[in-house]
């Protein structure tokens, strides 16, 4: 079996590529700059892009699966290419903003509903891997942290239930080497609910070092993620936080079902990636 994996780059993308090698799956691997990637000599290497569908012929020819990320702007033709190779899984990373009430209006929820249904329009058959918010999105804070040991935020008290890439991956490799999760959409999430101000309080205790909240007004917060991310994104983020204060998210218990592992906490994110923050 051959499965490619596009992104592999990124961190999940990464790591599903080392989850692939373990179990002696032969592993290609593509990305816009294939030469920055850091990857054992056995994994070929191609460039693609994802709004060039043609770029991916060479990476697709004799594959059976495909790890794809949701970050294309016109899935259509690069899902008619994959179908057309003969392709018969493809594993997306998705986002559990399709599952919100209203998700197909909603920026975030919509770019990835419409990944999704190119994938099911495709005909090939499909897992798709709907994670939370990341745990790595606390890595935004490393700057403050490192210079001053504050995090400025609007909605400190916004709860979430944040996932480690690792365990993404982990669901995906499973996705990828077996069909038990053909035409399946696990929620992922980490373990536990923790509010904004508790993951900083968290990064400090790690950190063996007082770090604070300093509280925002959004329009501050605006003015700051916008040197960053581009105006919709801050948007996103802002209300994101905003509809999260008070709220109760669920936690999923999927990675533990299908991994027969507990998921990874915060903490262990944070202590895997300690060099950030300091």
């Amino acid at each position: 079996m051959v499965v490619l994996v596009v992104g592999a780059s990124g961190a999940v993308g990464g790591a599903v590529v080392a989850g692939l090698l373990e179990r002696g799956v032969e592993v290609r691997a593509t990305s816009r700059t294939p030469e920055r990637l850091s990857l054992p000599p056995q994994v070929r290497t191609s460039a693609a892009d994802l709004d060039d569908p043609a770029s991916f012929d060479p990476a697709l020819e004799g594959v059976e699966r495909v790890f794809l990320y949701a970050d294309v702007t016109h899935p259509e033709p690069l899902l008619a290419r994959v179908a057309g190779a003969g392709v018969r899984h493809v594993v997306l990373l998705s986002s559990s903003a399709v599952t919100a009430p209203g998700a197909a209006d909603d920026f975030n929820g919509a770019r990835f509903l419409r990944v999704e249904h190119a994938v099911e329009d495709s005909g090939v058959a499909h897992t798709f891997l709907r994670p939370g918010g990341f745990a790595s999105n606390a890595a935004r804070w490393s700057w403050s942290i490192r210079a001053d040991g504050t995090v400025p935020l609007p909605h400190p008290d916004a709860a979430q239930a944040p996932v480690h890439e690792a365990d993404v991956a982990d669901v995906a490799v499973v996705a990828l080497t077996g069909d038990a999760l053909l035409g399946a959409a696990p929620v992922l999430t980490g373990p536990q609910v923790l509010t904004l101000r508790e993951q900083v309080a968290t990064v400090g205790d790690v950190l063996g070092r007082e770090v604070r909240v300093v509280e925002q007004t959004e329009a501050e917060s605006a003015a700051l993620l916008a040197r960053h991310v581009p105006e919709v994104w801050v948007r996103q983020i802002i209300g994101d936080w905003r509809a999260a204060v008070g709220a109760t998210p669920a936690v999923s218990l999927e990675h533990e079902r299908l991994t027969g592992r507990p998921a990874r906490t915060f903490r262990t994110w944070v202590e895997d990636h300690v060099d950030l923050f300091r």
